[in-house]
């Protein structure tokens, strides 16, 4: 190609380039122009609403309603039964001012008569009653206890007598011949009465008041016999005192003690258990067997609870009952209600058991919740065994919590036992569990211990005697006893009692009260302090761990920091490590 051929295509190559951004520009400016013209004549996009606008306003908080936080308690305990009706005590309010307003006019218009002395019988009641007494319509006796008779009778008065350092509180009954050497004692001291007052007055009494009153007119008898023969009438039978029967005979109390002189103190430990082959009858049962069946719980480690469950079953006789519950995130009931123990009810139990799988969260408050719904007060102790590692994951899950709001809505009912092994079981949670709740609990590091330990469940469980256990001691005794709550008395468990009191201290006087289906039964032991074989420190480490578990029970209930002082105080003063460790709630 030419020289000249080449430059008038370079020529023509430059026009184009230009042509083509001439072109691009002018399309520019139409298309620029276009779009504004869209933007101003278009209503939906007006220029003028986008100048000096805020883009982003503020609009102002306006609060419509403050309401408080929910008291969650509110909806877990039932609302207080309040007995009183504002409306109806709004519509006598005034009716009852004026009846105030005129016994007030009535009092200050009666003359003040002073009352005779205690020897003067008492004024005789005017016979001419009104025909309307306020005083009888505000304040109406509705059962009269004693005889008005008794008002007529001549009093001597006599010093008060000053109470002996001592002197117990608790003392057993005497008999007409203690009574008479007493009266012929006090005879022989010139402070008995000269002569013996006819009681004719007492019309209601009993014995008849012929009878007294023929043994108090033996003019033929000297005073000493005269004395015995009113003993004899006067003498009282348990039942005429209290239909709570005796039953310290049928049973044993062991005492151990161990002097600790440098606390000027005295350790002492009771274990009441059966004496000999009679004994109490066995009182039949309610169980409630209760398993976790949570993921926490592996599947090796329920199925030895498994195997555990199918052990305590075959212990039950035909005068229980049994239920079965597993839970995880819900509870789960083997029966609707309680079933008698028979061949197919142990055999659906059985086959319930063998269905445990474990899965799911662990909520460990509801199913407590519902086991207080399967209390029947029908005279028959109802015991539950709960088996779990105690390390709830959904609902309640705070240990403190759990333990103190189910002790209070529990108050003693269920006898509440727990059953955990392996290192990671919540200790603190299981262990005051059982306590707070008229049980105890068996805590054990390996697994493969779960069946026999469920074993020895079910046999020191399996016979109780008297349920409902309440005991005091004499108050000369000046001890300080634990635990405040005690289990049932099972023949086959030892009930513990462990005390602190004075190292002088000789005697003591024990009374406990239990119910045997329907009766009442007692036991009063008369304790020589002094004979006691020695128990070793154990006792005093006894003492303290279980006065722990109140001072840890006042911290739940109170909230309070001087009660953990005084927990590690006791700690540190008495080499007794701290429970729980971790869980401990400090």
């Amino acid at each position: 190609m030419s020289v000249m051929d080449r430059n008038r295509r370079a020529s023509r190559e430059a026009r184009q380039a230009w042509a083509r951004a001439t072109l691009f520009g002018v399309a520019l400016v139409i298309s620029l122009a276009l779009h504004g013209l869209l933007l101003a004549g278009l209503p939906i996009f007006p220029v003028e609403r986008f100048r000096g606008a805020d883009l982003n306003p503020t609009r102002p908080l306006v609060m419509d309603e403050v309401r408080p936080a929910p008291d969650l308690s509110r909806f877990i305990q039932p609302e207080a039964f309040r007995p009183e009706n504002p409306e109806a005590f709004a519509e006598v309010e005034s009716l009852q001012k004026s009846l105030l307003e005129n016994l007030r006019a009535g009092a200050d218009a009666t003359a003040f008569v002073a009352p005779g002395p205690a020897e003067a019988p008492p004024p005789q009641p005017e016979t001419d009653w009104p025909t309307m007494d306020w005083r009888q319509e505000i304040l109406q006796i509705e059962q009269q206890t004693a005889a008005v008779e008794l008002q007529a009778l001549p009093r001597r008065v006599v010093p008060a007598l000053p109470r002996l350092d001592g002197a117990p509180d608790i003392t057993l009954p005497a008999d007409s011949e203690a009574i008479a050497a007493a009266a012929a004692a006090a005879a022989a001291d010139g402070s008995a009465a000269a002569a013996v007052r006819p009681l004719s007055v007492l019309t209601h009494a009993a014995p008849p008041a012929a009878a007294m009153i023929a043994a108090a007119q033996q003019d033929d008898f000297s005073e000493a016999e005269r004395i015995r023969e009113q003993g004899k009438v006067l003498d009282e039978t348990p039942a005429d005192v209290t239909d709570v029967e005796p039953i310290e005979q049928l049973l044993a109390v062991e005492v151990t003690t161990y002097p600790a002189t440098e606390e000027d103190a005295l350790y002492f430990e009771l274990a009441i258990s059966r004496a000999g082959m009679e004994g109490l009858p066995v009182l039949p049962k309610d169980i409630l067997l209760i398993q976790d069946c949570s993921e926490s719980i592996t599947r090796t480690k329920l199925d030895f609870f498994k195997e555990g469950i199918v052990g305590y079953l075959r212990t039950l006789t035909t005068a229980d009952r049994v239920n079965l519950m597993r839970y995880s995130d819900a509870p789960t009931l083997c029966f609707d209600d309680w079933a008698p123990v028979t061949a197919d009810a142990l055999a659906e139990a059985v086959q319930f058991t063998d269905a445990m799988r474990a899965r799911g969260q662990t909520d460990l408050f509801t199913p407590l919740q519902r086991l207080l719904k399967l209390h029947q007060p029908s005279g028959r102790p109802m015991i539950a065994v709960l088996m779990t590692d105690g390390r709830p994951t959904m609902g309640a899950v705070d240990s403190s919590d759990i333990i103190a709001r189910f002790s209070r809505l529990n108050n003693g009912r269920v006898s509440v036992f727990t059953v955990g092994a392996g290192a990671r079981v919540n200790t603190f949670l299981l262990d005051l569990l059982g306590h707070n709740n008229r049980g105890g609990s068996w805590l054990m590091p390996l697994r493969e211990h779960i069946p026999a330990t469920v074993q020895r469940a079910a046999r020191e469980l399996s016979r109780p005697v008297l349920a409902n256990l309440t005991y005091r001691f004499s108050s000369d005794s000046e001890a300080e006893v634990y635990p405040g709550t005690l289990t049932h008395l099972f023949l086959d468990r030892p009930l513990r009692l462990v005390g602190r009191a004075p190292l002088g201290q000789k005697t003591a006087v024990l009374h406990v009260i239990g119910d045997s289906g329907a009766a009442r039964r007692d036991m009063v032991f008369a304790l020589d302090l002094s004979a006691a074989e020695d128990g070793g420190e154990g006792i005093r480490r006894e003492w303290v761990a279980q006065k722990i578990y109140t001072l840890i029970n006042d911290h739940l209930a109170s909230g309070r920091d001087d009660t953990l002082r005084k927990i590690r105080d006791l700690s540190l003063r008495h080499n007794v490590p701290l429970p729980y460790g971790a869980d401990f709630p400090m």
